[in-house]
């Protein structure tokens, strides 16, 4: 049961970055025709859509099962125990993100110090 809370997490944490590539690809796979990438849209539209609804689905099945025996006050704090730790995964994701944006700056920084010098001997 681990293991696909863990594959839903990834399913869904990575679902934006999908939905982006797809979204380019129907870009880049266009012959040049509006309506071609008007199609390919609605299509990576429409498979996301599902995607979503089976998360969804997935979650709404698992929950019943796994918070059923709960009454409302414990379900309540489990919602709040939840909430806290989605809330500590998306700062550490903004953290992560954030050094990842310095590490891209601080590499490209280096590299054109690194072109300047060998220019300048």
């Amino acid at each position: 049961m681990l293991t696909r809370m863990i594959s839903m997490g990834f399913d869904i944490a990575t679902m934006p970055a999908r939905m982006t590539v797809r979204g380019a690809k129907a870009v880049v796979d266009m012959p040049g025709d509006i309506g071609h990438l008007m199609q390919e849209l609605r299509s990576v539209s429409d498979e996301v859509a599902r995607e979503i609804q089976l998360v969804l689905d997935s979650v709404e099945s698992e929950m019943r099962v796994k918070a059923s025996h709960l009454d409302p006050q414990q379900k309540e704090q489990a919602a709040e125990l939840a909430l806290a730790a989605a809330g500590q995964h998306l700062g550490m994701a903004a953290i992560n993100i954030l050094r990842a944006l310095w590490l891209t700056g601080e590499a490209s920084r280096d590299r054109e110090e690194s072109g300047k010098r060998i220019v300048e001997r």
